[in-house]
């Protein structure tokens, strides 16, 4: 059973009881539906389901604005837990990690591309090393650039802790990005032919 969008529930609401928050967050209560609807109506707020299984349904007020945020929030994190079926690998690291250590992880997430898991990489902040995480991110990317793309940008997770997701890309992205790595190598060729006129 396919569960509802998250989102604006209109006056379609099936039950007469309801338990009602308010766009504070405050719980207003068990009330009848038609009170609620007159509560939506009078404060111009939308009714949106919460949880469908409590005994009333909990439904809350919320502005347009507080359901299009939650939707996108929403969005983003389906977008970044792994589809079931979906290996995700996690590669953990300091910034002051040895280059011939990065060599070595990133040939593991080269593989794993390959497989095409996800790569969660997160790499921790040295105390003695004020390396920027997110060129050690790009660099990465770099080396497997021909595969991979990000799921989920480099962002800070916590104090001194930046992580990202990386993805096997569609065949869709792998064409376009073969492309436009073949129009720069003849716009590199036809410079060298003009520098050898």
């Amino acid at each position: 059973k396919r569960t509802a969008a998250f989102g604006s529930v209109g006056r379609r609401i099936p039950y007469r009881i309801l338990h009602v928050i308010s766009q504070d967050g405050e719980s207003l209560g068990n009330m009848h539906r038609a009170e609620a609807l007159k509560l939506m109506d009078q404060h111009d707020l939308k009714l949106v389901l919460l949880c469908e299984k409590a005994e009333p349904p909990v439904y809350r007020l919320m502005t347009g604005q507080q359901i299009h945020e939650e939707q996108l929030k929403r969005t983003q994190k389906k977008k970044e837990s792994p589809k079931p079926g979906m290996v995700q690998k996690e590669l953990s690291f300091s910034s002051a990690i040895a280059k011939n250590d990065l060599e070595t992880k990133t040939k593991q997430i080269a593989q794993w591309i390959e497989k095409k898991y996800h790569v969660k990489v997160t790499i921790r902040q040295a105390k003695e090393s004020n390396a920027d995480m997110l060129m050690l991110f790009d660099q990465i990317l770099e080396t497997v650039s021909e595969k991979a793309t990000y799921l989920s940008k480099p962002k800070v997770t916590r104090e001194g802790v930046s992580t990202c997701i990386l993805r096997h890309m569609s065949d869709k992205e792998l064409k376009a990005y073969q492309k436009m790595e073949k129009q720069k190598n003849s716009t590199v060729k036809k410079d060298e032919n003009e520098d050898l006129k």
